[in-house]
């Protein structure tokens, strides 16, 4: 019986062990990143999921309350307000975004980064930021994700 005992306990502990060794890579900061996104992909009844998630994430947040971020240098506050005044005529729509945060995702190197800031970045470009200001923010944006909790 103790042999039992033992033998489970150890079991126990060893999957345990796996358990907490296992990192989702579909996660940066318990947030979903690029790899989630993709994976949206590979499933042609997920290939709304794109939609519906940037649909549930704006609904659910109103957009602005979603970026207040303990580093408000990571946000785009700003960006969306600009975006939506400047954008008269209503031509960004969930589906523009897709295309925009799929053509973000395409470089592997960045889907660890976390899909709401892959977003940030398609409005800042949407917004009309240079080229320099784009690569300072990606540049803090990749350094976030890699960065320890």
């Amino acid at each position: 019986m103790k042999k039992i005992n033992s033998s489970l306990i150890t079991i126990c502990l060893f999957l345990i062990s796996l358990e907490a060794a296992a990192q989702d890579k579909r996660f940066t900061h318990s947030a979903e990143n690029g790899y989630m996104w993709i994976d949206y992909e590979k499933y042609s009844i997920m290939r709304d999921m794109k939609y519906d998630y940037l649909s549930s994430m704006l609904e659910r947040q109103k957009v602005i309350n979603l970026f207040q971020l303990q580093d408000d240098s990571l946000s785009c506050r700003e960006d969306i307000k600009n975006l939506l005044e400047s954008n008269e005529q209503n031509q960004i729509d969930l589906s523009l975004m897709v295309k925009q945060i799929d053509k973000f995702y395409s470089e592997e190197k960045l889907r660890i980064i976390p899909i709401v800031f892959a977003y940030c970045y398609c409005v800042k470009e949407l917004a009309g930021k240079s080229k320099k200001e784009l690569t300072e923010y990606l540049i803090k944006i990749l350094k976030f994700s890699e960065s320890e909790q």
